[in-house]
This record gives structure tokens, C-alpha cells and sequence, in this order.
């Protein structure tokens, strides 16, 4: 049958069925994410997934077998969607000094982190949860481009010299994800992370501005210098 000498009703349907089925699958995931920050994946119900989403129950086995599955891939899906902003952010930094390259990226996941308010949540589950559920970052997955920009800064004397860069990353991605999540808690000292408002991006810019202090410390020749023989 040729595509202009059949009814086109059918192919309309199953058109519209499979985008259905798509944004389901969307509204799950968005739905769980809500869940899940709050309850972790122990105290998540099923039912108030599907009741927040919209959906038909059956849709989360359809589309990921188990309630453990649809937890894996909301975290799978919002690290994605904060590892993308933050490359993104990156472009451009190696042709900026140490100093000035370095605040940019941190500056830059910060954004990121902070537009993805849930994350930091589902990320307190799963440490209290023994990170169970994603694999552990090696050396090697961390973003090349920091890393270069890093190392340059300790040739140039601008990074301290006797803090290797995975440390450093560590600190400074640590803090960066823990001050959205404990900020409110100090609602009346600071003000609570908000993207649409000046006072976040100066504490952002404090912040950052704090973590380079301790980038750029007394570098490993200092130390040795000040120390008695």
C-alpha cells in the first residue's frame, strides 16, 4: 500500500501514542525526582510518584521495570543534565589565566548545582545509603579541562604546589554542593540560594572567592622554606 492510498487515521494514532509514551516516561521522572529528594528511594511510594506525575502505575514498570530502576535513572538523568551545564560552562577557560579560568568554572557549577535544587537531596540519600546506587567517580572521570587549568596554575606559581588537584577538586565541589542544601538552613545569617536574585551571585562570588584563598595558599617551596631544618 502506498503511503497516499491508505487511511492515515492509524499512523495519526500510533503518532500520538508513542509521544504519550515519551512524555510519560518525562513525567515520571520528574515526578520521582520531587519523591525521592524528599523520602529517598526506602521512603518513596510508588503510588505518590504516579499520583504526582499523572500516570498510570503500570507506565513506571513499562518504562523501567522497578521502583529501584526508576531511582537509578533519575539520578542518571539530573548528574547528566548537571555534567552538560557544567562542560558547557567550561568552553573558553583555557584561554583564560589560572586565577580568573578557575573562578569560572567554579562559578560555573555552582550555577549548575543550584538550577538542579533536588540533586544535592537525592546526593544526601545516597551518602547516608553508602552510595549504593551509581558508580564512584575515578581520577580520570574528572573534567580534564580543570584539571590542565590547575596544573598550569601550579607551574605558574599562582596554585599552591603541596595540594594535588584531586584533593582540591574534592573541597571545592563538596562545599559548592553542600551550601545549596544547608544554606536555608541558615536562613536568618545568609541568604538561601536563589538564581534570579544579586544577593546569590555575590554569595556565589564570596564563595568562590573563599575556595581560592585556599587554592592559592602557601605553595609546597614556602612550606619548606618555613620550616626548621
Amino acid at each position: 500500500m502506498t503511503a497516499d492510498s491508505g487511511p492515515v487515521l492509524p499512523r495519526r494514532s500510533r503518532s500520538v501514542n508513542t509521544y504519550r509514551m515519551s512524555n510519560s516516561r518525562s513525567l515520571l521522572l520528574a515526578a520521582a525526582a520531587e519523591e525521592f529528594a524528599r523520602y529517598g528511594r526506602e521512603g518513596t511510594r510508588i503510588q505518590a510518584v504516579v499520583k504526582r506525575a499523572g500516570v498510570n502505575e503500570r507506565m513506571i514498570y513499562h518504562h523501567f521495570g522497578s521502583k529501584d530502576e526508576l531511582y537509578t535513572a533519575v539520578l542518571r538523568e539530573l548528574q547528566g543534565e548537571l555534567a552538560d551545564a557544567w562542560l558547557n560552562s567550561l568552553a573558553g577557560i583555557a584561554e583564560l589565566d589560572p586565577y580568573s579560568g578557575m573562578r569560572a568554572a567554579l562559578a560555573g557549577f555552582y550555577d549548575a548545582i543550584t538550577a538542579r535544587p533536588l540533586l544535592p537531596a537525592l546526593w544526601m540519600h545516597e551518602a547516608l545509603a553508602g552510595w549504593q546506587t551509581m558508580p564512584l567517580p575515578t581520577a580520570d572521570m574528572l573534567p580534564s579541562q580543570v584539571r590542565e587549568l590547575y596544573r598550569r596554575g601550579q607551574r605558574d606559581g599562582v596554585f599552591r604546589a603541596d595540594c594535588p588537584f584531586e584533593l582540591a577538586y574534592t573541597i571545592a565541589i563538596s562545599a559548592l554542593v553542600a551550601l545549596p542544601a544547608f544554606a536555608p538552613r541558615f536562613a536568618g545569617i545568609l541568604p538561601a540560594p536563589d538564581r534570579s536574585t544579586a544577593a546569590d551571585a555575590t554569595l556565589r562570588d564570596q564563595v568562590i572567592g573563599q575556595l581560592l584563598d585556599g587554592i592559592t595558599g602557601p605553595n609546597a617551596s614556602a612550606t619548606t622554606e618555613a620550616s626548621p631544618p
